[in-house]
């Protein structure tokens, strides 16, 4: 695709292609509990982008002689799938880009899991991308951790990710595939919302100092966002937990 003129990514009256204004998040729409043979598992949809989430532990480690004795293994699979987006081509879970999202992820979430909690134990993160319409490592981090609520695993704070892009010199939101292949700066940033921790930051272009602090902030004012769809639908999800038990008991 090629890169539009100047001033066409954002009209004049402030709104992108899509109808969205700078900062607006695309439709978030996420589930927890989807997959019954799963400690924990959750769906979630940003726009186009459609991942699903497993998360299976802690349990005892596949390889007994790699366990740590004061910390648990984080384990994570990739699986973008061939029919998932614009790019058709077939791909293996051990291909380069799978293994670097399986190694982002994994090291995101190391982060955030108080691993020390679950000594000598191991969990298990498989990730799948349904369906992609840019930003698919938010959402991919998204999932995961509303897997991880989902499981019951401690953290130490619930992760939320955004995508930020420059677009005709403004920062926007949630990036779509077309803007995020504009050719204009795009990072994902993961962060601890509640307190503005960044987890994970990645941008490949050159900015000045004053720009890249503005991206910064605009993602995690994304993040915040995220956050607070997550955790109602996690509460949404406790309730409907809750009912059902109290049903069996009556």
């Amino acid at each position: 695709m090629s890169k539009r003129g100047a001033g066409e990514w954002v009209s004049l009256a402030g709104l992108r292609t899509d109808g969205r204004r700078p900062h607006e998040l695309r439709r978030l729409r996420c589930a927890l509990g989807t997959n019954p043979h799963a400690d924990g598992s959750a769906s979630l949809e940003q726009g186009q982008t459609q991942v699903l989430a497993i998360v299976h532990g802690p349990h005892e480690p596949t390889r007994r002689s790699e366990a740590l004795h004061d910390k648990c293994i984080i384990e994570c699979e990739f699986y973008n799938t061939p029919f998932a987006g614009f790019d058709r081509k077939k791909r293996r879970a051990t291909d380069r880009a799978s293994l670097e999202v399986s190694l982002t992820v994994k090291q995101t979430f190391e982060a955030a899991i108080l691993r020390h909690i679950y000594p000598r134990t191991q969990i298990d993160i498989q990730v799948y991308v349904l369906q992609t319409d840019g930003s698919a490592l938010p959402a991919v981090i998204n999932a995961v951790s509303l897997a991880l609520v989902d499981a019951g695993i401690a953290m130490k704070e619930m992760v939320a990710a955004c995508s930020v892009a420059l677009l005709d010199d403004q920062a926007v939101l949630d990036v779509t595939y077309k803007e995020q292949s504009s050719g204009g700066a795009y990072l994902p940033l993961a962060a601890f919302p509640a307190h503005d921790q960044v987890l994970l930051l990645q941008c490949e272009s050159r900015l000045d100092g004053a720009r890249f602090e503005e991206l910064i902030g605009v993602a995690l004012g994304g993040t915040r966002q995220v956050a607070d769809l997550m955790q109602a639908q996690v509460r949404e999800h406790t309730k409907q937990l809750a009912g059902a038990k109290l049903s069996l008991l009556r």
